[in-house]
């Protein structure tokens, strides 16, 4: 994709390009470029960053702080790592009692509720005064998970989405060619009929595994047309044709074609068996999933691919972005010195530390391929990259009332995945209850 605007980063970026300018140019005698003399350094300041997350988190956050303050020593970032468990209530009880954080790390559901409330800095005006496009660093289509009312409350950070794995072995053993971008919905159940094993009335090898969670349930509804509100959020459209369309192609993988086990099926599994548990078993030949998968099936030996989602309807998305974003507190005392760190670390220099930690996927679309280098030996993210550039990445709206939507609908299609109830009568339910949600505000 290409953009007629080119960006003019920050100072903290223009300073760590110069230094990177500077490392590869060897014992050169010549003095390093000079950086806009018109960029003003931020005030000298003591900055807070709360995010929450392991110990690699930790490290790899305080890493990319640091870095802005050896080219800024004036500007110390201390990284505060909250329990995922209380980390909203905990920045909104920090909020409240004065001691805000200046850089909050933020995600679908946390940004949204903040920036309701006027918690978050609208960085729109930031990036206009800065000259700075954001989509030549990321894909548009994950800027607007971080987005509200026109507002930019957030730029992303780590990055990556939902993905299509599948068992190298198991197509090889059925002469099923591996999947490839644009693998479309009829190349997907086609497969998982060749792979699906029975022993009489027993399945010994399923060709997908689903269940009920709701992000790949959205990236399967958003393959097939399906929006879930009408234009200004202001009313749901789950019930639609499309919506009705793409929930009944996907339960059909269970409840009609059998080619994927049933939520009792599950169940009779044992406790904590899902689809991942499955394909780590080397008991399903497909699955929708997460990256951060990867190392876990490695470990297991599997011989495995990454691939974007089948599409239900060429053309249209089918990966939902994950990861977090980084946003300013509009309680903050130091917003400049705020926003020229968080300039910086949204910079492909300021995420390296992302893929040297192993930590996550940067959201950075230039460290892509560097990333991908980390992955197992044989498995690539070629695929998904093509895809990522070609607009395939939508990002879930940023309404405060979503994480109540989310798992309200996830309770009503319950019933579908079970067998109870049919497309059109649960998708009418949660329309029904998710316009309750929103007129409540």
């Amino acid at each position: 994709m290409k953009h007629s605007i080119r960006p003019v980063f920050g100072l903290a970026v223009i300073s760590a390009l110069v230094l990177m300018v500077s490392a590869c140019s060897g014992g050169t005698s010549n003095p390093p470029a000079t950086t806009d003399t018109s960029a003003t350094e931020p005030a000298a300041a003591n900055l807070v960053m709360s995010i929450w997350g392991s110990d690699t988190d930790t490290t790899a956050y305080q890493q990319r702080a640091d870095a802005y303050t050896a080219m800024h020593p004036g500007i110390k970032v201390t990284v505060t790592n909250i329990p995922t468990a209380n980390y909203l209530q905990q920045v909104n009880t920090m909020i409240t009692g004065g001691s805000a954080p200046d850089i909050i790390l933020v995600d679908g559901t946390s940004g949204p509720s903040l920036a309701s409330r006027g918690a978050l800095v609208d960085m729109t005006p930031l990036l206009q005064a800065a000259n700075l496009d954001p989509t030549t660093v990321v894909d548009a289509g994950r800027l607007t998970g971080y987005q509200m009312n026109g507002d930019q409350f957030a730029l992303p950070d780590r990055g990556g989405n939902i993905v299509f794995y599948y068992n190298k072995t198991m197509f090889d053993a059925a002469g099923v060619a591996y999947p490839t971008n644009g693998w479309t919905w009829d190349d997907m159940v086609s497969a998982a009929q060749k792979m699906t094993i029975r022993d009489g009335t027993k399945t010994t090898q399923w060709g997908v595994a689903i269940d009920d969670w709701p992000n790949a349930t959205a990236s399967v509804l958003n393959s097939w047309g399906c929006q879930w509100f009408n234009s200004d959020f202001t009313q749901a459209t789950i019930n639609s044709d499309a919506c009705v369309t793409g929930l009944t192609n996907y339960g059909d993988l269970q409840l009609t074609l059998k080619v994927s086990p049933t939520l009792k099926d599950y169940a009779d599994y044992g406790q904590n068996v899902n689809r991942d548990a499955l394909f780590s078993q080397g008991q399903t030949a497909m699955i929708w999933a997460g990256v951060w998968d990867a190392a876990d099936f490695a470990q297991q030996g599997l011989s495995f691919g990454i691939v974007p989602p089948p599409t239900g309807v060429p053309g249209q998305a089918t990966m939902q972005a994950f990861g977090t974003g980084l946003a300013i507190s509009s309680a903050s005392k130091n917003q400049d010195a705020a926003w020229d760190v968080v300039q910086y670390m949204f910079s492909p220099a300021g995420q390296q530390p992302i893929v040297d930690n192993h930590q996550d996927v940067p959201s950075a679309n230039s460290l892509l391929s560097a990333w991908a280098a980390s992955l197992p030996a044989g498995v690539t993210y070629d695929e998904v990259t093509a895809a990522t550039s070609n607009g395939m990445v939508f990002s879930s709206p940023g309404l405060p009332q979503m994480n109540q939507i989310t798992q309200q609908l996830q309770t009503d299609l319950d019933d579908y995945f079970n067998g109870l109830s049919s497309p059109s009568t649960v998708l009418n339910k949660a329309n029904t209850e998710i316009n309750a949600i929103l007129a409540a505000g």
